[in-house]
């Protein structure tokens, strides 16, 4: 299968300890916040079992990154922040149990961005996670940990939660590709919460059919091969007003629309009416955060008891501080702010269905990002990763080129599909050209 790198393997104890030493190798990186003590013991248990010809499932003996709002029981679930370094959870997250089943490993926890509240990932543990390429570059948020860990080859792939951007973002930057699917509670179970409303958890990975196999996996489907789809007659609506002003990604993007445009896809102009009312939005997570995050703390005994305990221990990154005053203020949601922000959501859905319709498109093009980073700080990604966030709608990044300096460069698609099989076929067949060039 093309590119696919999830795959058993023959002799895992060794797997683990080659892991092992990528992850000690780079520590400069910040991409990790521990390891699973337990790693090579049950790698030794796999080993054992395939001896036997009794494999686990698909992931048997794969190692895999999880990011640290996750929870992996016994092992600690700090989502970054130094007030919940001792919290120790007694059960896996739902996803989690479904890798273990597929007899997947999970290695270590990945580094964040504190409370996966930014689109750059720093933490009060961890520091700021780097790029593997560019060094003093920042890899993303808020899953960059993930990111940055599976780009390092720490991991063939992670997991990554992605409530405005946290795993497109990242994954754009470090050249992988990253799913977020359709917004669906049930699938955030042990997950620390962000946005209620709009936290997703998804894979981070180096190719779409692994993006698949993962997908599959985390939502309780038989694993099954993406079939690309030919591009002839595909036809997807450019939306150009997020472009962004970036030259040198420009570039790069403008090569990628060529080689789909060669390999038989009908490219619409598209424009965004709604773009200047999701510029302005204030995110839902500012309304929504501490309902859910307290909801989730009580869930944990030892746990600190409620925000403002976090807040007041001052155990957390300063420039926070600002940000959880404001969200310690809404401590009930269906005020007049939090319902604002759901209609923005549901005007968001009826004029992309409306545009998808009037113009016969399958899918929505753009890059994942409006510029390339350049060092540690925050860089607006633009509103682009908004649209899949905020109206709930499935999105995937793939890499379609670099840059002259070799920077990776992300192109995203937004497909309005009831489930993911489409978008993932659409991926496939878009990541074939690119390949082929």
């Amino acid at each position: 299968m093309q590119n696919m790198r999830l795959i058993p393997p023959e002799d895992a104890p060794e797997e683990i300890a080659r892991r092992l030493a990528i992850i000690a190798a780079r520590p400069q990186l910040n991409a990790i916040l521990g390891i699973n003590p337990d790693a090579q013991a049950q790698a030794e248990q796999c080993q054992a079992l395939r001896r036997r010809g009794d494999l686990l499932g698909p992931l048997h003996g794969v190692p895999l990154i999880v990011k640290d709002n996750i929870a992996c029981a016994g092992l600690p679930l700090t989502t970054g922040c130094q007030a919940l370094a001792a919290l120790r959870p007694a059960t896996d997250a739902l996803v989690v149990r479904r890798l273990r089943a597929a007899g997947a490993i999970i290695l270590a926890r990945a580094n964040m961005s504190e409370f996966a509240f930014d689109v750059r990932s720093r933490s009060s543990l961890g520091g700021d996670v780097h790029h593997p390429l560019f060094p003093g570059i920042t890899a993303g948020g808020s899953s960059g940990g993930s990111a940055a860990a599976v780009a390092a080859g720490m991991a063939e792939g992670a997991l990554g939660t992605d409530t405005g951007g946290s795993i497109r973002i990242p994954c754009s930057y470090t050249g992988l590709v990253g799913l977020r699917p359709r917004v669906r509670r049930a699938q955030m179970e042990g997950i620390a919460p962000l946005s209620l409303s709009k936290d997703t958890v998804g894979p981070m990975v180096h190719s779409v059919q692994d993006a698949a196999l993962l997908h599959g996996i985390l939502h309780g489907h038989a694993p099954r091969a993406v079939e690309p789809l030919s591009l002839k007659g595909v036809r997807f609506g450019v939306i150009r007003a997020l472009e962004g002003s970036d030259a040198q990604q420009q570039e790069v993007w403008h090569a990628a629309l060529a080689r789909l445009t060669r390999a038989g896809a009908f490219l619409v102009e598209t424009d965004l009416p709604i773009r200047g009312e999701i510029e302005r939005a204030t995110c839902l997570s500012l309304y929504e955060f501490r309902v859910g995050f307290e909801a989730w703390l009580k869930q944990h005994p030892g746990a600190p008891a409620d925000l403002q305990g976090i807040v007041a221990s001052g155990r957390f990154l300063p420039e926070f501080t600002p940000l959880l005053n404001l969200m310690l203020a809404s401590d009930r949601l269906k005020t007049p702010a939090w319902r604002a922000g759901r209609q923005l959501q549901r005007w968001l859905r009826q004029e992309l269905a409306q545009i998808a319709e009037h113009q016969r498109l399958d899918g929505f093009l753009y890059p994942t990002v409006s510029r390339i980073p350049d060092s540690l700080d925050k860089m607006p990604p633009g509103c682009a990763p908004e649209l899949a966030a905020i109206s709930g709608f499935a999105a995937i990044t793939l890499p379609c080129g670099s840059t002259r300096s070799g920077f990776p460069v992300g192109l995203e698609i937004l497909s309005l599909a009831a489930d993911e099989a489409p978008l993932l076929a659409l991926a496939a067949a878009c990541e074939t050209a690119f390949i082929r060039r």
